[in-house]
């Protein structure tokens, strides 16, 4: 008699790992206002403080 091999099903685990990694557009555009004027604002209060902008 040939032994059949049984397969387990683990879609539960891939559908509930799925779920938890889920980009919703409110932390998309959180990630890029961190990321994308969060350096810029960082770049121009230092300059600020270091008087780059005044004029000599």
């Amino acid at each position: 008699m040939p032994s059949k091999k049984l397969k387990k099903k683990s879609t539960s685990k891939i559908t509930e790992a799925n779920e938890e990694k889920k980009t919703t557009p409110r932390t998309a555009k959180i990630v890029l206002f961190v990321f994308g004027l969060g350096p810029l604002i960082l770049m121009s209060l230092f300059l600020f403080s270091n008087g780059f902008f005044n004029s000599p």
